[in-house]
């Protein structure tokens, strides 16, 4: 099933198939639901396999000028969806940061919380800078921002497989570039959840490629000694997007973690 929902102030998009346990995917910066495709397929199965775009991405409503929050959206999409069940929420880079907010802010809504190659809001970064692609969609237009962050060493990995390229390049090469040209007005929590992660309750699970860059693989080493209760696995030979770079490996952790939780 695939379909729009109307949340305030906005409009998203999301696929949803399977029985079971709700099991919600979110996705990173400048991809969409399809970056989920196998773990969809794979967990349904067992599992309500929901992935969703995010305000601003994919076929989702872009932003407006009005404070909102991706952890508010997604509240707002399972109770519009009739999900009562407490969620497994598994997120990636930026979506990591989602299933920060939205455990820490609803906790009893949640039964588990994976990041993955995650950016978690307080973190400062070392290395990772995007500005000069901010300023060349800017200066230049959405495409060649777009044709830059595809051609990003964070996903230099992704690109040595020909099926996840392909994907990744339609993916990108298809995301609006609102953001690269557009204040977005979005909020987390207040203090960051980089602050307040040691306070999950739920069990957590924390997944790294090996080649990811080194601010991601920081941010992994943080949550897991600041989260008692967390495991952290790393797969090998996959980078950033390593749902997609070693999808067996990761759907095999993924639900090991899950039938012990």
């Amino acid at each position: 099933m695939t379909g729009y929902c109307n949340i305030p102030g906005a409009r998203l998009y999301f696929k949803k198939i399977g029985k079971g346990p709700p099991i919600i995917f979110i996705h990173g910066f400048c991809l969409d639901h399809r970056m989920w495709e196998n773990q969809l397929n794979f967990f349904s199965d067992s599992f309500t396999s929901l992935a969703v775009d995010l305000r601003g991405y994919g076929n989702s409503s872009y932003p407006t000028d009005k404070i909102y929050s991706h952890y508010e959206d997604i509240n707002a999409l399972l109770d519009i969806l009739q999900i009562n069940q407490a969620a497994i929420l598994v997120g990636l880079s930026m979506g990591a940061g989602v299933v920060a907010d939205y455990a820490l802010a609803y906790p009893q809504k949640t039964k588990a919380a994976v990041f993955v190659d995650g950016v978690i809001d307080g973190y400062v970064f070392k290395d990772f800078n995007l500005s000069y692609i901010y300023k060349l969609g800017k200066d230049e237009g959405v495409l060649a921002a777009n044709k830059m962050w595809l051609n990003h060493p964070l996903f230099g990995p992704a690109r040595k497989n020909p099926a996840t390229a392909t994907l990744l390049a339609k993916m990108l090469m298809s995301y609006s570039g609102w953001h690269w040209i557009n204040k977005n007005p979005v909020k987390g929590l207040h203090p960051p959840a980089l602050e307040q992660v040691q306070n999950l309750v739920v069990p957590t699970l924390i997944i790294t490629g090996q080649y990811d860059a080194p601010d991601f693989q920081d941010i992994a080493q943080i949550l897991h000694s600041k989260i008692n209760h967390s495991s952290k696995k790393e797969i090998a030979g996959a980078g950033h997007m390593c749902n997609m770079e070693k999808p067996a490996v990761f759907n095999q952790i993924l639900k090991e973690f899950l039938t012990k939780s």
